[in-house]
């Protein structure tokens, strides 16, 4: 399981590359996150050390690859059982009355 800045990091680093189409920079990191340089590094480490990410600490930040962008810990079945959302939802009895009734 992951700390929050790990879990925040990896999400970061995700959707940046997918907006952006590249790996952010130390700065943006620690501008997107809010954490300090020292912090964000440790969350890299801990991303390394459990696979979701590829970099050799080395490197500059932008070398990183992400291998996987999900948490694992959490299963999809629990999460799809769940259901939707209350407010996504359809009411049972819907507007049928706006219809029937003129």
């Amino acid at each position: 399981m992951l700390d929050d800045t790990a879990r925040k990091l990896l999400r970061i680093m995700f959707q940046f590359n997918g907006h952006v189409h590249r790996m952010p920079s130390l700065d943006e990191l620690k501008r997107l996150s809010g954490r300090r340089p020292a912090a964000i590094k440790a969350g890299l480490l801990q991303l390394v050390e459990q696979y979701f990410i590829q970099w050799d600490d080395k490197q500059p930040v932008e070398t990183a690859v992400v291998i996987e962008a999900w948490e694992r810990d959490v299963p999809f079945k629990d999460h799809a059982a769940a259901g939707p959302h209350k407010s996504q939802q359809a009411p049972l009895t819907g507007n049928i009355d706006y219809w029937t009734e003129y």
